[in-house]
């Protein structure tokens, strides 16, 4: 009997242990801005808050202590492809609620994804920790294509020149199809824009006008093998009529 209470006694402890620091991390991309994550954190109310860390990839960046900083601390670090504005504060005394969020802006395109953990930590005796991580995908899905049309006068039968563009991160591709048949782009190219932290992309397409046909520029982001397609634009063909 004794045995059976001392492990029921060990579970509850453990299961105290477990859910005594509740973590919580978010993360959203911000137009023009970049990636924006956030850690949130609740004690006990018999507890308070001994540190905050962050890691990028496993390895620590910043530790936020409050009997150190006080109820705020805010950093700047540089990567080679990011800069990263971090603001900590506490909400309640003793830093029993509080969040750190971290705005990740990329001033040139980023490459790999990463993980950020955010790890909390009580106050003694106790020392109660708990952690979480989060994955920052770099990805942002194609913007809608647009698309825009110069007939070259003249010309028998009628040509068109097709411009198409988006956005996007990683760069997407623009895919020309002609009902269901692919076209290879006169012309493609790519910018990085530093405003919208994106890749800006567009494709010329010289076509033959056809009465019958539907021409469709759909963009198109590879990310981990996963396509992620944007909403395509549509040249209608049909022929202009001059009044």
């Amino acid at each position: 009997m004794s045995g059976t209470i001392i492990t029921w006694f060990l579970l509850a402890f453990a299961s105290i242990m477990t859910h005594a620091i509740e973590v919580n991390v978010t993360g959203e991309w911000r137009p023009e801005l970049g990636w924006e994550v956030t850690c949130s954190w609740q004690t006990l109310s018999n507890d308070s808050l001994q540190s905050v860390r962050l890691y990028n990839n496993g390895q620590q960046f910043m530790i936020y202590r409050l009997e150190k900083h006080g109820s705020k601390r805010s950093e700047v670090f540089q990567t080679p492809q990011l800069v990263m504005h971090i603001d900590c504060a506490t909400t309640k005394d003793k830093g029993q609620e509080g969040r750190c969020v971290m705005l990740l802006e990329p001033f040139q395109p980023s490459l790999n994804d990463f993980v950020y953990t955010c790890e909390v930590s009580g106050e003694r005796p106790m020392f109660r920790i708990e952690k979480k991580d989060y994955l920052v995908k770099i990805l942002v899905p194609p913007s809608n294509a647009t698309l825009t049309s110069q007939y070259q006068d003249g010309s028998s039968p009628t040509r068109v020149m097709l411009n198409c563009s988006s956005s996007g991160l990683p760069a997407p591709t623009l895919k020309w199809t002609v009902n269901k048949d692919k076209l290879e782009a006169d012309f493609t190219g790519r910018v990085w824009n530093a405003t919208s932290k994106l890749w800006n992309v567009w494709s010329y397409l010289s076509y033959t006008r056809d009465t019958n046909s539907k021409v469709l520029c759909s963009p198109e982001v590879n990310s981990n093998n996963e396509v992620i397609k944007g909403i395509p634009a549509e040249f209608n063909s049909a022929p202009r009529y001059i009044g």
